[in-house]
């Protein structure tokens, strides 16, 4: 466990980078369906002006009451939207102290909602998806979570470290 512990903190800052590609990835070019990374560079090609989307929401909440009562099951929309959003964010809260030397809590969310920030924000400019500030609001509980995790793996790792000089 404490061989893993050093090699994530060894490599954390590649480890992000190659964290944050994978996000822009899959939620900015929409990858698997790279057809939208094809039509971004076509617009860019032609000039075609790239605006706001017309579903932008900026109401906090919004959405999420919304759609909260319609679930049914765990593979409806909003189910997998919810569960995304918080699964796909929980690695920045576990990276980001161990790189950034910041490891109060309230840093780590600021780090991990202006990365969220800027990704609605490259949705939006680039017309690939609608900015959703209730995406930023799951994505900063997301970061939270992975917080809480590094944490305890902190924990862990130090109370293992006592083991080993008990023996």
């Amino acid at each position: 466990m404490r061989t893993i512990v050093r090699f994530i903190k060894k490599y954390s800052r590649f480890i992000f980078v190659v964290y944050i590609l994978v996000v822009i990835l899959v939620l900015v070019l929409k990858f698997p369906q790279m057809n939208m990374f094809y039509e971004i560079i076509e617009r860019l090609k032609t000039g075609t002006r790239v605006g706001f989307a017309d579903s932008t929401n900026w109401i906090p909440f919004k959405k999420i009451i919304e759609y909260a009562g319609s679930v049914r099951a765990i593979n409806d929309w909003f189910a997998k939207n919810l569960i995304c959003n918080l699964v796909l964010f929980m690695p920045a809260g576990l990276l980001i102290p161990l790189f950034a030397k910041h490891n109060k809590c309230w840093q780590v969310l600021i780090y991990g909602m202006i990365i969220s920030i800027i990704i609605e924000c490259l949705q939006v400019l680039l017309a690939v998806g609608t900015g959703d500030v209730d995406d930023v609001i799951l994505n900063t509980i997301g970061v939270a979570i992975g917080f809480g995790l590094y944490k305890l793996l902190c924990i862990i790792d130090v109370k293992l470290g006592k083991t080993k000089e008990d023996s």
